[in-house]
Order: structure tokens, then sequence, then C-alpha cells
């Protein structure tokens, strides 16, 4: 397909775009001061925060539009950030406090005041407290604007016990990047000459601005693409090549990049010798790392290896090996990605134009409130024992959970949830449903009744981001900016934000002190340090303050010092050594696929987050169900044709799901998109449509970051 035919029916393959201009990619926006007939605000339908400008008329929403002043979001509103309108006027969402009056999952509710649902929360909290300490508590989260509240109040309680999403979704990216850089830049998609990108499947699991700058670097430069992937993806069908590597094997297609370009001296020598260390370790390191021998693991050919690294080095700096966000693969994700690191440092592109930038950021200033004493306990995850080079702010999801179903070293008896849904988030859904079993009491704040809330004992619902006020958020990068969430209409219903939920809990654990402030009084201290006049009105006017203008080159002078050990780029990192990993990437072969079995993988679209939003109409309309892909070999020696419903089991579960037989898939892996299959008929769309990945997933984590590796699972397909 022509790539300006794909522009315009970009929305049939699921990547919606509103009003998106390509050659406004090329130049700096034009600022429009005020929006007299709109209210700017910041979405948050997924993590990319989008400006936004909500048309509003007698106290509702009638339409939601880009933001032309902040440059990350590209003058776009995706199909989730336009779905938002539904989700505010959904009829199924929460609309008062739950108390459950029947077995867990049972799904009999007793609505009840904000006063008794704290009461009755504050004393199961305090219950726990007495016989297990406040590390007997867990409190888990996803990305939000207030979710520092959700945090902060766990930690007051005195749980070290504070578990956010990333180490089920770009764990192994973020800390590979820092290990070898000291940050994890951003890459210059819109000025890249030759984008090498694995799995990352952007042209349908949308980012901002990655996802807009690709399109217009290819559109309007003719920017060459190569796309590894085991499925025909639309990022797939819009690249110049796509190569259906075997699955958990690049690794060691990036090793013989590197090998190539080593041999053949094509690395940017003055560049390496002036701000590596480690090339020497590197350069014996991958001599056995030949492109014949990676033809053996990757299913790619040597010679293609070999062409596609002599045009990498000779695009650069101007070429990135492209990161991703999802790095929740495989066991060697943390490796694999480190590879990616060192491969885009030996050819130079590091701070130049068309390469990988360290980001920079917006100030702001900060509300300074009192502070707690630190938890005492370690944490249950023992993070700091088996991960100690992981953030210990974000904790490990899976060995955490595989300590709380032990009770070791001490039992958790009470869950905490802001914004999240476990059941669907975290692999092997059958184990998460045991932990909630065994929980004491667990409590969930969110818009919607999610599987997770359907299970908890009390559901605080949260006034959705359209009605409500939330602090001022810096987003590093290139084109750095800081927004804010300002209300846009009253609240529907008897909902709250996230902060006045946890000002109500804390008044009643003897904790108010701590949370004596206004989300007014918040943002306000943090728009004082903003770099323009009158911060706090400019923001309320146009919602963001933003630098258009990339930098580059801050940091390629001789005296500046990385953030790593060394004041380097580390390719030999002798932190991980000291911590008993490989401080080069090595190689393993992944695991063969069992006869008679499938390994499965799993994807997103631009209409899901998480495993959320389903069940609105507009995105409900573009995927109606999920199904299972299946090559056409394997579904005819299965007796397999599309439509048919398949029993697809694991050794942890087993799900119904219809058959999509396609050539878009390699013969010996099966796929199955995130987000269906869902048990709490409050989401009618997607109750008991189509089938949930998590029931399948195996348990099983990456050894360095603690990341879910999602795709080590092998499933059995027979047709039912």
């Amino acid at each position: 397909m022509d790539r300006r035919v794909f522009l315009q029916v970009a929305g049939a393959s699921g990547v919606a775009i509103s009003g998106l201009s390509c050659s406004w990619l090329f130049k700096k926006p034009e600022a429009k001061a005020i929006f007299p007939a709109g209210i700017p605000t910041t979405c948050e339908l997924c993590p990319n925060k989008c400006s936004v400008v909500a048309m509003v008329e007698g106290g509702r929403i009638r339409k939601l539009n880009p933001n032309p002043e902040n440059p990350k979001s590209r003058d776009m509103l995706c199909a989730r950030g336009n779905a938002a309108i539904q989700q505010v006027y959904d009829p199924d969402r929460l609309k008062q406090p739950l108390i459950r009056a029947g077995a867990r999952g049972e799904g009999k509710w007793r609505p009840v005041s904000w006063e008794e649902a704290w009461d009755y929360t504050a004393k199961k909290l305090n219950e726990v407290k007495e016989k297990h300490g406040p590390e007997g508590t867990l409190w888990a989260s996803t990305e939000g604007f207030q979710e520092v509240f959700f945090k902060n109040l766990g930690s007051a309680f005195g749980s070290p016990n504070i578990i956010r999403h990333p180490s089920l979704c770009l764990a192994s990216m973020n800390l590979a990047y820092s290990m070898t850089f000291g940050t994890v830049p951003s890459f210059d998609l819109l000025n890249a000459d030759y984008v090498i990108m694995a799995g990352a499947n952007r042209f349908e699991s949308i980012i901002t601005p990655d996802t807009m700058d690709l399109i217009g670097g290819l559109m309007e430069r003719k920017a060459k693409l190569i796309y590894l992937d085991p499925r025909f993806t639309v990022t797939a069908s819009k690249a110049d090549e796509w190569y259906p590597i075997a699955p958990g094997t690049d690794l060691a297609f990036i090793l013989a990049l590197i090998h190539v370009i080593i041999r053949e001296e094509r690395y940017d020598r003055a560049f390496v010798d002036g701000f590596t260390l480690g090339f020497e370790q590197l350069v014996e390191h991958v001599k056995p790392y030949t492109p014949e021998w990676a033809e053996q693991e990757t299913g790619i050919r040597a010679v293609d290896i070999i062409r596609i690294a002599r045009n990498f080095a000779a695009a650069a700096p101007r070429a990135v090996f492209y990161a991703g966000r999802r790095s929740s693969w495989y066991q060697n994700d943390f490796q694999m990605r480190r590879a990616q690191a060192i491969l885009n440092a030996i050819v130079g592109n590091w701070d130049r134009q068309g390469g990988m930038v360290p980001n920079q950021k917006v100030p702001k200033g900060e509300f300074l409130f009192m502070p707690w004493d630190e938890p005492k306990a370690p944490r249950v995850d023992e993070i700091e024992k088996n991960f100690p080079l992981a953030a210990k702010g974000d904790g490990v999801y899976l060995p955490l959970r595989e300590n709380v179903l032990s009770g070791k070293p001490y039992p958790v008896k009470a869950w905490m949830i802001y914004k999240q849904d476990p059941l669907h988030a975290v692999p092997d859904q059958g184990k998460t449903l045991k932990m909630i079993e065994q929980m004491d009491f667990v409590a969930v704040i969110d818009i919607a009744m999610s599987d997770t809330a359907w299970y908890a004992d009390v559901v605080f619902p949260e006034s959705h981001y359209l009605e409500r006020t939330d602090p001022i958020e810096v987003m590093p990068g290139i084109w750095p900016a800081a927004v804010l969430r300002q209300q846009v209409v009253k609240p529907l219903h008897d909902t709250k934000p996230c902060l006045e939920i946890v000002q109500g809990l804390a008044k009643r654990l003897g904790l108010s002190d701590y949370f004596d402030y206004t989300i007014d009084q918040w943002v306000e201290a943090e728009a004082k340090e903003l770099p323009v006049p009158n911060g706090l009105e400019h923001m309320k006017k146009h919602g963001v303050v933003a630098f258009s203008e990339p930098k580059y080159g801050a940091t390629r002078k001789a005296d500046h010092r990385f953030v790593t050990k060394s004041g380097k780029i580390e390719i030999f990192s002798e932190r991980l050594q000291e911590a008993g990993q490989d401080p080069l990437p090595k190689y393993s072969p992944p695991a063969k696929v069992p006869s008679g079995k499938f390994r499965l993988v799993l994807g997103r679209k631009a209409t899901i987050t998480h495993a959320a939003l389903t069940q609105l109409p507009w995105l409900h309309e573009h995927n109606p169900e999920n199904s299972l892909w299946l090559h056409p070999e394997s579904a005819d020696r299965l007796g397999i044709q599309t439509g048919d419903l398949l029993e697809v089991a694991s050794s942890v579960g087993r799900v119904n799901i219809k058959a999509l037989v396609t050539q878009e898939i390699r013969p010996d892996c099966v796929f199955m998109l995130h987000g269906f299959g869902k048990k709490s008929p409050w989401l009618r769309a997607v109750h008991n449509v189509g089938a949930a990945d998590a029931v399948l997933l195996e348990t099983a984590w990456d050894k360095v970051s603690g990341n879910a590796a999602m795709h080590e699972t092998f499933v059995k397909v027979a047709k039912v």
C-alpha cells in the first residue's frame, strides 16, 4: 500500500488519527494562545498524555480536539482519546462507593456513603496493621497524575510494599539503557533515515510522538524501516523489509550486527574512543556471533544481516535501533535491550539529530508536605537481594506475588489497588485469584468495575479525568512539555478524585497531617517554577508549557560525565559484573517449541490501553472480539478453519476462543489480542467475550530486571 494511502485508511487499521497534518511534523507549531470555545486539559486514556481541548456546551462535553501547543502530541488525538467522552457518559461506570455484600466474585454489592466506605476500609487496614504490621499491606498502582497521592498514603501508613506497572511493561528497557548511558533516551524518529524495530508495533500500538514521527519520516523523507516480528503487523506492512524472526532470538540478530560493524570497522571510532568504556572487551565478545551463526538462530539470512549492518552504519548517526516501550517478552530481555543500546552507541548516534537523544525537561516547582518516617520492614518481593539493580520504587510484580502466596518473608493480608487490573495485567490469572482469595481485605479505586474490582471488598469510584484537576506533569523528551489536567465538567455521579479519597482514608488512619493541602495548592506550587510568566494562569489558558526546539550535542563535550559508575557510556558494565550478571550481553537460545504446541505471543492495538477500554462502543466496534491467529499449515494439520471455536491450554489455564487462520504469523506461533474475556458483568461488551491471555500466561521473568516474560508460554490448540 502507498504510504500516503495508509494515512487515509489508518483508522481502519486501528491507527485512528485526528487533526494530523503531516507537514506540521517538520516545522515549529504556531502557538494558539487562548481557546475561547474550549478548555485545555490532558488526556488520560493511555500513558502518552496528549494535550486536549474540551468543547463544552451547557455543562456537557460535546467534542475533544487536539491541542496544537503540545509538540509531543503532534496536534493529534487518537481513537482512545476521542472515546474519553463515552467513558464519562458510560452508563456502566462506577457511580458511588460499594461494599461487597456476598462472596467475592458473586456480584452482590451494597451502595454506601463515602463515610461508611472510608470507615470500613480504615478499620480493615488497621486490623491488618495490628496483626502483621504495616508491611502486611500491599499498595498497587498504575501510572497516573494522582498516583503520587496513593503511593504516599501507602508509604505514610508504613508499608514498604508499593508495586507499580513497569515490571509488567518496560522495566527491562529502562534498566538496560540506564545501565549503559545513565539515562533512558528518546529516539529522534522524525529525523532518522534508517530505523530497525523489533516487535514494537508502532503503527498499531500508538506512542506519541514516535508513531507520528515514524509516519512522517517514511512518507516525507523516505526513511528506511527494517521490522522484525513473528507476526505480520500493520507496522510490518509499512516497512521496507519485514523478517518473521524466530521468537526470542532478537539478541542473536543484534550481536551479529555488532559483529559485522566491528569486523568491517564501520563503527564511529572517534566517538567510541572518546565517550565509551569497554569496547575492547566487546570486540572479543562478539567474535563468535557471526551472521552465519545468527542465521541458524534467527531464520534471517546471513547475507541480509550483513547488508542491514552495513546500511545501518552507513546511515549513522541518523540511524537507530528503536527500543520500543513494552519489553516484557522473554527472560533475556534486559540483555537484548543492552545489546540494542550498545549497537546504537558504537555507530555514534548518541545525542545527534536522527539518533538517540537524552531527554530535556521543563522545570516545575514542588509542593512541600510533611515527611513521614521511612518504612522499617524490607520489601516483600526481596528486590534488594534478588534484583539489586532494579527500580526499588517500582518493585517486581511476579516475584512479589510468589512471595505473597508463600507467606514469605512475611504475610501480606491487605491489598489496596489504584487504577490497575491485576487479574488481566499480571500473567497466570489463577495465581492472582488465589492471591486475592488469601487476602483479608481488598480495596480498589477505579472508574469502571474491572475484574479485580469485581473481586474486591470495597470499590471507590474515582472521578473521570475530565471531571477533576490533577497535578502538573512533566514529560521529558526531545520536545519536553509540562501539562496540566484541569477540570472540564462537574462530576456526574457521587465520585471523587484520588486525592480526596486518600484524604478521607488518611483522616481515619491518623495520617491527615501528611495530606493537609488541596489540589489547587499543590498545582499552584508546581506552577511557580515553570519557565513562563504567570505560570499558573498560563497553564489554565494553554494547558501546556513546551520547548518545541530540540537540542542536540550538549552531552558530546569532552568534559561531560554520564550518570554511570565510570562517567562514560558503559559497553562493558562493572556494575553488572559486581551484581553477578553478564557484563556484556551473552546469548542463550530460547526454549524450543515442544512438539504439538505453539509459542503464545501477545500484542496491543490503538484502541486498547493495558487491558482496558475494550467496552467503550467507539473502540469496541474496531475490535468486538479477539481471536487466535493460526498459520494455515498448522490449521490444516489440526483441521481448523477461521471461525471455529478452539480450546487453548497451557500448564496454568485454558480458554475458548475463535480461530483466525492467516499467513500473517509464523507456523510455530499463535497470537491473541489483549483485553478480552472479562469476568465483570458490568463490562457488558466484553463480559465472557473472547478470551483473556492472562489465564494462559505462565510465570516467568527476566533475571536482571524482574520484568515479566510474557512470551515464554507454550500452548496446545484443539478444535472444540
